[in-house]
């Protein structure tokens, strides 16, 4: 159990952190780094960006600047081209796939079978971060799709409403459910070492 929450931090925290230094590295403003989600008990001010730490450390996010709202500040997300936008929507995905194949692998090779479990989970959360739905990191493809239809304010309104109901439905069922049937599969599958 203790291994399992352990994974889930690790894993929420350079998901985030990946998507941290790409929008650093993409010039999009981060309002707000969290490790953790809920009221911070410590929390500090940096070059514009309010870092967190939260007791509820299973989840996390990075806020950034003008994330779902139409805006005219230059480094607004909103405003970046759609490259850079897929880029940072994509690197917390590609952190958790690319690190989950590899602690699996080196896992297996070494028969490690925790770091088989953490990369095991660490991929589970990377593709699943993928699809479409709103709160996800796919979403933002369909976000692009409303921008262009929609135009920018409409499409950024809707996707937010949408936003705050797919968290919560996300919240349900990957961090609750998923990870504790994956846990409990996996507890078989350690007898293959």
């Amino acid at each position: 159990m203790i291994i399992f929450i352990v994974t889930l931090i690790i894993c929420i925290i350079t998901h985030e952190l990946a998507h941290f230094i790409a929008a650093k590295l993409c010039g999009c403003g981060v309002d707000i780094f969290s490790v953790g989600m809920g009221k911070p008990y410590l929390k500090m001010i940096y070059k514009d960006t309010e870092y967190r730490l939260t007791p509820w450390l299973i989840g996390g996010y990075c806020s950034l600047r003008d994330e779902l709202v139409s805006s005219n500040k230059k480094d607004s997300f909103t405003n970046l081209p759609y490259l850079k936008k897929m880029y940072i929507t994509l690197a917390g995905v590609a952190v958790n796939i690319l690190t989950g194949l590899l602690a699996m692998y080196v896992g297996v090779y070494y028969i490690i079978p925790n770091l088989w479990f953490f990369g095991y989970i660490s991929l589970w959360l990377g593709i699943t971060n993928l699809l479409p739905i709103p709160a996800l990191d796919g979403s933002y493809i369909f976000l692009v799709w409303l921008e262009k239809f929609m135009g920018k304010e409409k499409g950024y309104a809707l996707m937010e409403k949408l936003c705050k109901i797919g968290f919560i439905i996300i919240t349900v069922v990957n961090i609750i459910c998923i990870p504790w049937i994956i846990y409990l599969f996996c507890i078989g599958r350690l007898t293959w070492f």
